[in-house]
């Protein structure tokens, strides 16, 4: 049997064969371990995005029923005003009704 360097031609490929396939092992882990980290990344800024988007929404809702908010309450106190002075008319035109009755 052939020797090289003190072990026979057999182990020494093996040995080679061997080394090699650590090797293309390691590269492919390497790879695949980066392709993994890329692929959470990758889904990390999605949902990142989608929750800026979220709360980009909520905030211009927010501004839009406080718009709403502030025109109902300048409308409701529209309205109060409005009342009292048709409780004002009321009260003037009963008084009228009122003395014209007595003087009847």
């Amino acid at each position: 049997m052939a020797q090289h360097r003190g072990m026979d031609v057999g182990t020494a490929v093996g040995l080679q064969a061997t080394s090699l396939g650590v090797g293309i092992g390691a590269v492919m882990f390497t790879g695949h371990a980066n392709a993994m980290e890329r692929v959470r990344q990758d889904r990390e800024a999605r949902e990142q995005a989608t929750y800026d988007a979220a709360v980009s929404a909520a905030l211009g809702n927010a501004e839009q029923l406080g718009r709403i908010a502030r025109q109902a309450v300048r409308d409701l106190a529209t309205a109060n005003a409005e009342i009292a002075k048709l409780r004002r008319a009321l009260e003037q035109r009963q008084g009228f009704i009122d003395r014209m009755k007595r003087v009847a």
